[in-house]
């Protein structure tokens, strides 16, 4: 083996390192992307959202509810959309100052709203985009001076924790 061939194997090897890093880097990207865009989606539905946190008459309080975790989740309190849907519909009945948004991680984002019912689909990829919508939300409330005032419905003990430790600063 000559010293072309040893520079050549170096060479080769160089270049496999570079091809990884840069599959790395093509990861991360793609990550970052999807967050970017989960974000933009976010940032729509909580100017909205903000605005009818706002708009709460007194005494009124905005509830939060982490929908698949109420469908699917181990204390889940409904069959399915449509009867958690319904359980809210009729709460609403018996709280008129009350504003419920069900938040359900989906991969299109969509909003529709029912009178004083949202009910909302995050949009984008990756795990747990519901819970910090959640959790951005429960920081606005916070720094709009009315923490009190929001009510987040879940049996996901983190997000629970979560949600009362940004709550209490």
């Amino acid at each position: 083996m000559g010293s072309q061939d040893v520079i050549l194997g170096a060479r080769v090897a160089h270049v496999r390192e570079l091809k990884t890093e840069l599959a790395k880097v093509n990861s991360e990207v793609q990550r970052l992307r999807g967050e970017n865009a989960a974000l933009l989606a976010h940032f729509d539905m909580a100017l909205v959202a903000g605005v009818d946190f706002q708009l709460l008459p007194g005494g009124g309080k905005m509830v939060l509810v982490d929908g698949w975790n109420q469908v699917l989740g181990a204390g889940k309190t409904a069959s399915d959309r449509a009867s958690l849907e319904s359980q809210w519909r009729e709460y609403l009945k018996s709280h008129p100052l009350d504003f419920v948004w069900i938040v359900y991680d989906g991969s299109r984002e969509s909003s529709k709203c029912e009178g004083r019912l949202r009910i909302s689909y995050t949009g984008g990829e990756g795990p747990q985009r519901a819970d910090r919508f959640i959790c951005d939300f429960a920081r606005m409330a916070l720094w709009l001076g009315h923490p009190g005032r929001l009510e987040v419905r879940t049996g996901d003990k983190l997000l629970a924790k979560s949600v009362a430790k940004i709550l209490s600063r």
